[in-house]
């Protein structure tokens, strides 16, 4: 007769294998396009922060959305209050194909929030962004873009080092080439110097998130792998698959657009990739690179849908407007051609993992000089510094995983279980074999 420990665990493997399907997570809320961005497909979303008022405590000020919108109307750089009205639509400076946000950028005397776009045929442009005003909430910095190129750029991603504490920004383009420039403004006026470093993947790159605290940029090929690339300007060429899309046993598709990162306190948090050929978005665990799982965006309540081929995404782990525990977007791809965000709580989607992933509205592990508590503007986020001392008090992780301290999670029955399981096995047969 089968000792029953194995009948345990054929059906604790079963149970695993089935719970690897995308997991199910409600949308909050969503967007509302604006005329000017109807026909448009949504290309690349970012959240800014707006600093804490007066009256908000350590709670983020106004904050927003912006995302870029691509069509041959010239559709261009919209912004969304985080009730999903529009708010301003820069259309002039369109055609847009990504954006990236960093607060706590140092122009002259003023600090603010610094806003990047890649416009086909035009270059990179800048601009301030000012939850706090009323009117022209997004002000273009310069007459024109700061930097022109023969080739046209695609993607965008801020990288502040956690050594020198200077900002640089990354810009790939169509034939996989990476420029890296860094960027100055403390004399009053927008600069930047290119870096002298070659940076090349073997085809066009759909998305970029750089990892401040580990000093990665990681860089999707399209149809080929997700590497990782030294962040720092002396980091040279060499490159480190993260996860070969070609593969077999790949948990992804070979679709994969653009990426996020969920930054938690001292390094962890999770690396999100927006599989558009599956529908989903991908979870890797920040320093392992092991796939956690993928979860879906559905229909949630009061007529607010799904996300649908979702190119682009982008999450903070910071409290913002209704979302306290941090806020997830997602891009939902339209058949009709009016393409809309949706909006939901990051605790939603990490109480959807068993084990769950973590809630941690902790800083991630320092400040650009604003809020910055894990932001990530699609293909890029805040969070400057390296690891630094330990957490302090605020952030918090789920019931199950409190005080744990782990980033670990997969949709999958927990390993602890397992080797509970195997131990106690072991030590059956090893009593029947002595009797």
């Amino acid at each position: 007769m089968r000792h029953p420990i194995v009948f345990i665990l054929a059906a604790s493997l079963s149970g695993a294998v089935a719970s690897a399907q995308p997991l199910q997570v409600p949308a909050f809320s969503q967007t509302t396009p604006g005329p000017s961005t109807i026909g448009g497909s949504i290309r690349d979303v970012a959240i800014w922060v707006g600093p804490p008022s007066a009256d908000a405590g350590s709670d983020a000020g106004p904050s927003g959305l912006l995302l870029t919108a691509y069509n041959n109307q010239n559709a261009g750089l919209a912004t969304f209050g985080l009730d999903g009205q529009q708010l301003e639509n820069e259309q002039l400076d369109g055609p847009v194909v990504s954006v990236a946000i960093r607060e706590g950028f140092r122009l002259g005397a003023n600090t603010l929030s610094l806003a990047v776009t890649s416009n086909p045929g035009v270059g990179l442009l800048a601009y301030s962004v000012d939850g706090q005003r009323t009117l022209d909430r997004v002000q273009r910095i310069g007459p024109g873009p700061f930097f022109l190129t023969n080739a046209a750029f695609t993607t965008v991603a801020f990288y502040r080092s956690p050594g020198s504490g200077r900002l640089f920004i990354f810009a790939s383009n169509d034939a996989g080439a990476l420029s890296q420039f860094e960027m100055s403004g403390e004399d009053g006026g927008l600069s930047a110097t290119l870096v002298n470093r070659a940076i090349t993947v073997s085809g066009p790159i759909t998305g970029m998130v750089a990892d401040d605290e580990n000093r990665a940029l990681y860089v999707v090929q399209a149809g080929r792998a997700i590497w990782r690339f030294d962040a720092e300007p002396t980091g040279g060429s060499t490159s480190v698959p993260v996860v070969d899309l070609t593969a077999a046993d790949s948990k992804l598709s070979k679709n994969v657009n653009r990426l996020a990162l969920y930054r938690a306190a001292n390094g962890e948090g999770y690396l999100l990739a927006a599989d558009t050929q599956a529908g989903s978005f991908a979870v890797l665990d920040r320093r392992s690179y092991a796939f956690l799982g993928s979860f879906v965006v559905v229909p949630g309540t009061h007529g607010v849908g799904g996300a649908t081929a979702p190119r682009a995404l982008a999450v903070t782990s910071g409290p913002v407007g209704a979302f306290p525990d941090g806020l997830f977007v997602a891009q939902n791809s339209s058949t009709t051609g009016t393409d809309d965000l949706k909006l939901v709580r990051w605790d939603a989607v990490a109480l959807a993992f068993n084990p769950p992933l973590r809630i941690d509205t902790r800083p991630a592990g320092g400040v650009d000089g604003g809020v910055d508590a894990g932001v990530d503007a699609g293909s890029d986020g805040g969070g400057g510094g390296g690891v630094g001392p330990p957490p302090t008090p605020g952030g918090h992780l789920p019931p199950e995983s409190e005080g744990s301290g782990c980033s670990c999670a997969s949709a999958s029955v927990p390993g602890s279980v397992l080797f509970g399981l195997l131990a106690l096995g072991l030590s059956r047969l090893r009593r029947r074999r002595e009797r």
